[in-house]
């Protein structure tokens, strides 16, 4: 006899918890990939980097961003994180020079990284992105 139970059980949770591994979230889901590095340069910049890179690299963000806002599986209070996060970072850096570096500021932009490194996770769990995919 063959037991489909928990596999039942675990579609169910899935569904009800609007997780969803379609095809739909498959492009998504690569973009995301794509920004991981971006991302964990973001959540901690070395020590060589400038406020040009930084701006880079949420530029990079931009269009990944509005994706995942108006992606009807992404609640709005995650997909509005990924966007005050991203803000956030901006208005720290408004007004210093692209050639400046960084390192002065990665005290107060800890925060931000982090939580905008943690709104990033949050919302590929919720897409249910599978954790084999690679940047590419």
């Amino acid at each position: 006899m063959r037991r489909s139970g928990p596999v039942l059980v675990a579609a169910a949770v899935l569904v009800a918890c609007g997780g969803s591994s379609s095809a739909s979230n498959a492009d998504l889901c690569q973009d995301l990939t794509n920004l991981q590095a971006t991302v964990a340069f973001l959540a901690a910049p070395p020590s060589t980097a400038t406020v040009g890179d930084v701006r880079g690299a949420l530029d990079k963000l931009e269009a990944t961003w509005e994706a995942v806002h108006d992606h009807p599986d992404v609640p709005d209070d995650e997909d509005a994180a990924l966007l005050a996060g991203r803000q956030d970072y901006r208005d720290a850096i408004e007004g210093v020079g692209d050639d400046d570096a960084f390192a002065p500021m990665v005290a107060s932009t800890a925060g931000i990284g982090q939580g905008l490194e943690r709104s990033y996770d949050a919302v590929r769990l919720r897409l249910v992105c599978a954790a084999s995919l690679q940047p590419g």
